[in-house]
């Protein structure tokens, strides 16, 4: 039978491990769930980006043009509910969220107004025109040249930004961040009543 080793001064006995391995060793396996679970981003995570809040007391009001060239003004969007969706050529979320957008307003055609609305102050006509046709999307585009209607619901200036108008006029909700098609629908639903 053999005598036990010595252990050198301000080392630990075999078999146990210092308080700041067994912090490193949690930090790393801490990281790996993290790192796992935002490269397993998938619909459900879009519920993350939500920041949706109630603005219920004021009318919409504009009068803008079209980048067909036409005159549109919201008082001849009244009496039937509006989707107002702000987004720019340089912001990738609202490239991923122009598709679905487009799938909507096919599908509530008629029930509800869907309109973009494009902030210039940091975009061309040219570089959103690419954008539309790569996405496909038929509803209408305003120009926003001062940004001054994105001012009105968004301070920041973050996109994508959407607004939920009822057949009145009355904004009801805003939302800043991803939309995809079944969100958009559950809050064209819950917002303004009307079933996709």
């Amino acid at each position: 039978m053999t005598a036990p080793q010595p252990t050198p001064t301000g080392a630990l006995p075999r078999g146990r491990r210092s308080p700041l391995t067994v912090a490193a060793v949690v930090a790393v396996l801490l990281a790996a769930v993290v790192a796992a679970l935002v490269s397993s981003s998938g619909p459900a995570d879009d519920e993350a980006l939500w920041v949706s809040y109630d603005r219920d007391s004021r009318v919409l009001d504009f009068s803008l043009a079209s980048f067909d060239g036409q005159p549109v003004g919201s008082e001849a969007l009244r009496g039937t509910p509006v989707v107002l969706n702000f987004y720019a050529s340089w912001c990738a979320i609202c490239d991923r969220e122009l598709p679905d957008f487009e799938r909507v307003a096919q599908r509530l055609d008629g029930r509800v107004h869907v309109l973009g609305v494009n902030p210039q102050s940091n975009d061309t006509d040219q570089a959103q025109a690419v954008m539309i046709e790569r996405n496909g999307v038929t509803y209408p585009t305003l120009r926003d040249p001062a940004d001054e209607l994105l001012r009105q619901f968004n301070t920041t200036g973050g996109l994508p930004t959407t607004v939920f108008v009822d057949a009145d006029g009355v904004v009801r909700k805003v939302h800043n961040g991803l939309l995809t098609e079944p969100l958009l629908l559950a809050e064209i639903a819950a917002a303004l009543g009307v079933q996709g």
